[in-house]
């Protein structure tokens, strides 16, 4: 018989009914559990329509909707030790560690180490990407060649002497093209634009000759780039005593008895005006990239050579060299009158520069230390700091870097331990071969941009953590301050004589300091904040991405020392005991930048509404017209006609726009997570509304229309960036005026834009205009 085979024993007929009561009972329970769905669905529905107080939804942690605990903000402050700040230090800067090299993937495993040991997740990326390295078979020389072609003078004979001193690379300029030019060279200031006028209206001839110039004012690839063309052949670089020694002060010492650059310090960098892997520009530099060919890059590669030199040595091409003296006030600080050229007071003599650096491909490294959030994990607040220095680096970037272990020290144990866990994830972020072309954080933004643009909260960077102990100095995007200026206010202050002053916190100090003056000269009881540009690796997270972001050193009283920077920058002088020595001899500095960074992440990691404020944004926004009307208003209005008046206009309905959503802001829910996490993401994604696909003028990868750097200084930010290149040296040609209204057209779009995001979610397209 085929089928089921009844079973007629008495246990068979006990079971039928035994199998019905359980059928009953299933269907039963499924009924009441769809019922159960039904009547949470209506509870729950009415309760979202309603907007009522308390949890809604049965189940739902108490985390969820709840602010953090206000204590823990204290508990990280007193955990900062300035002792392990210091040992970090010593350790990350007792060798040099230029990007790619052997010392530098030691670091990487150092980073890795510390991360793992505070408790944090690690990750790396590395990327394949062109750097750049002198050759030391063949160094580098600038020399002085007289008629008999005879070597008078070798710049080498001034440089320190580094021959004993392993690992450490001799003066070049990363990207620089390997070759040989001979001949005439002129004096050109600082090589900025302006500075190549006046050699014009001195009949001074550049073309053919080489350019000497002097560190500051702007970038040293623009230097480079400039004189290229305007027909130099090469350049040679000089720190002049004027602008990184004490002579103005009266102080005669040098480096190790001081902080200022003896005659042998040559500022090593690079000279390339992009950012990222050449050779991969818009895409990262892994396994999947094309590869450009050098000669193809764009932005190109430099095109003339250039190499620096210390003001030692050139003080003997200086001496040597004839034609009209240089305007007082290009005058410097060396006990020589310096002249224009392009002659020598001897006839014959001629300058010979050689650099023989080569590029090649090498690896550059990113390490992450995670800390996963425990409600919204899918949100980054970001700290970082690149790695690699051309030297030792005590200070650029290791102070840095120091700062950055002792904070993910303290928040990793706190976590571990069970005291603590932040709201949203925090990312600990290490960048590679940031000194050549903020290539680590460059190729990671290229590589991720889709996740970080969703996802990312902002970015802290502190790359120098400390070259001074006068007062913080703080470059932000409007969003970011209020987060900054509630930060610095609960760092104790570590200047004891400013404590005795009555300013307890680093704050006090800095709105004393550098406080922010109106228009009529008066203080607004704010201190001053910059615009971020593009010399650290905030630049492609904010200007790819999006990513609201703040860059902060403590810093050197500027009003007293007016130099470009620390007078140490980038030369083999920059060792953990001049820091120790010099700038910070407890390292209290360094604990209190540490404490400024991590009250900054926290901050942005563990409250339920984000501490943005968006009316900071239509202030600034504001202020930067004012400043574009000063300079260019004139100009603008009598090309652009009545819309130039609209600019005024945009801002203006956008400060409603955000006027509006701060009201709401105040009514919202904080019971209802899907209400919290709404305006949480229009506060966020605001940085983003800024973005414009296309890019900048002839500058595709930088996208934000507010903050970007001048095309001709990379250290410098400007006002409406793209407006800003576009009337540089602007002529009364169509083509250029239909570009500057073009590009016009798009600033008010985005303005319009950026405002429709602060909106009610469904009433975002009523417009004013």
């Amino acid at each position: 018989m085929s089928g089921v085979e009844l079973d007629s024993s008495s246990d068979a007929l006990f079971k039928q009914p035994m199998r019905s009561r359980r059928v009953v009972q299933i269907v039963i329970l499924v009924a009441a559990l769809a019922l159960g769905l039904a009547i949470g669905l209506l509870v729950g529905t009415f309760a979202i329509g309603q907007e009522q107080d308390g949890l809604y939804l049965s189940g739902v942690p108490a985390g969820l909707v709840s602010d953090a605990d206000p204590a823990i903000a204290q508990k990280i402050i007193d955990g900062i030790q300035a002792s392990r700040i210091e040992e970090n230090l010593r350790l990350l800067s007792q060798k040099p560690h230029i990007a790619g090299r052997e010392n530098d993937m030691e670091l990487v495993e150092l980073l890795k180490s510390r991360f793992r040991s505070a408790g944090l997740g690690v990750q790396t990326t590395p990327y394949d990407v062109l750097l750049s390295y002198p050759d030391l078979q063949t160094p580098n020389s600038v020399r002085l060649i007289n008629a008999s072609n005879h070597i008078i003078y070798d710049a080498k004979s001034d440089d320190s002497d580094i021959s004993a001193l392993r690992d450490v690379v001799p003066p070049f300029h990363a990207y620089s093209p390997s070759s040989l030019v001979q001949g005439n060279i002129v004096f050109a200031g600082y090589g900025r634009d302006e500075d190549y006028q006046v050699l014009r209206e001195h009949n001074v001839t550049v073309t053919g000759n080489l350019v000497l110039v002097k560190y500051g004012m702007i970038y040293r690839g623009d230097k480079v780039d400039i004189a290229n063309k305007h027909g130099a052949t090469g350049v040679i670089m000089f720190s002049d005593p004027a602008d990184y020694t004490g002579m103005k002060s009266g102080d005669p010492r040098v480096y190790p008895d001081t902080w200022w650059l003896p005659p042998t310090g040559s500022q090593r960098g690079t000279v390339f005006t992009g950012d990222g892997d050449p050779l991969t520009p818009g895409h990262p530099a892994n396994n999947l990239a094309y590869r450009y060919p050098e000669e193809e890059v764009k932005p190109p590669l430099p095109k003339i050579p250039s190499h620096p030199i210390g003001y030692g040595a050139a003080i003997h091409i200086i001496k040597s060299m004839s034609g009209p003296p240089a305007p007082s006030s290009w005058q410097g600080g060396l006990n020589v009158t310096y002249h224009l050229g392009p002659t020598f007071i001897h006839p014959g003599w001629k300058i010979e520069l050689n650099v023989t650096s080569k590029n090649e491909r090498a690896k550059a490294d990113n390490v992450f230390g995670i800390i996963r959030g425990f409600v919204e994990p899918d949100r980054y607040v970001l700290i970082g700091n690149h790695r690699d220095a051309w030297i030792y680096g005590a200070i650029d970037p290791s102070s840095g870097t120091a700062v950055m272990l002792e904070v993910a020290r303290v928040m990793g144990e706190l976590v571990q331990s069970g005291q603590w866990r932040p709201r949203r994830s925090i990312v600990f972020c290490s960048w590679g071969a940031e000194e050549y072309a903020l290539i680590g954080s460059t190729e990671w933004v290229e590589q991720y941009v889709a996740t970080l643009r969703e996802r990312a909260v902002a970015y802290v960077n502190i790359d120098i953590a400390v070259d001074g102990n006068d007062t913080v100095q703080v470059s932000a995007t409007p969003l970011m301050r209020n987060v900054v200026i509630d930060a610095c206010k609960k760092v104790p202050n570590p200047n004891p004589n400013e404590v005795k002053a009555g300013r307890r916190s680093i704050y006090d100090t800095w709105v004393h300091v550098t406080p922010d003056l109106d228009d009529n000269n008066k203080t607004t009881g704010q201190p001053v904040m910059s615009s971020l540009a593009s010399d650290s690796d905030y630049a492609p997270l904010l200007q790819r991405a999006g990513i609201t972001a703040v860059d902060a050193t403590y810093t050197f009283d500027q009003k007293r020392y007016s130099v470009s920077s620390y007078a140490l920058y980038h030369t083999e002088y920059e060792t953990f005991q001049i820091v120790k020595d010099q700038f910070d001899r407890e390292f209290k500095f360094h604990a209190a930048m540490a404490q400024f960074g991590a009250e900054m992440v926290r901050s942005l990691a563990d409250p339920l509404i984000l501490p943005m404020n968006v009316t900071n944004y239509a202030t600034g926004l504001e202020e930067l017209r004012v400043i574009l009307h000063k300079e260019y208003g004139e100009l603008l209005s009598s090309n652009l006609g009545d819309s130039y008046d609209l600019l005024e206009t945009v801002i203006r309905n956008f400060s409603v726009d955000v006027s509006t959503f701060e009201n709401n802001l105040q009514k919202v829910n904080k019971k209802n997570p899907l209400a919290v996490r709404a305006v949480n993401d229009q506060i966020m994604l605001l940085e983003r509304a800024f973005l414009e696909p296309e890019g900048l003028p002839n500058r595709p990868y930088k996208k934000h229309l507010i903050f970007a750097e001048n095309s001709n200084d990379g250290y410098a930010g400007s006002s409406f960036p793209g407006l800003v290149d576009l009337l540089f040296e602007v002529d009364n040609s169509t083509e250029r005026w239909d570009q500057v209204r073009q590009h016009f057209a798009v600033i008010l779009q985005v303005i319009q834009s950026a405002g429709a995001t602060l909106r009610d979610v469904t009433g975002f397209m009523a417009e004013y205009l």
